[in-house]
């Protein structure tokens, strides 16, 4: 992977777990776009269990 490549995956992998102000401070308030569009993924990839599944009442088999 090139230099930038390291950079770019570097700037994603902070952004996961970096709170905003940590990630400004390491990579600048010029790359904050980064932080702002993997959170924004981050968010609509979380998806309630209800929302995934519906709701549903579960059904116990007897085996009958």
């Amino acid at each position: 992977m090139s230099k930038v490549g390291q950079w770019v995956f570097e700037m994603q992998e902070d952004a996961q777990w970096c709170s905003r102000d940590v990630f400004i401070r390491k990579h600048g308030l010029s790359q904050v776009v980064v932080w702002d569009e993997v959170q924004r993924q981050m968010n609509e990839d979380s998806v309630e269990p209800e929302a995934y599944w519906g709701h549903h009442e579960m059904e116990m088999d007897d085996g009958a």
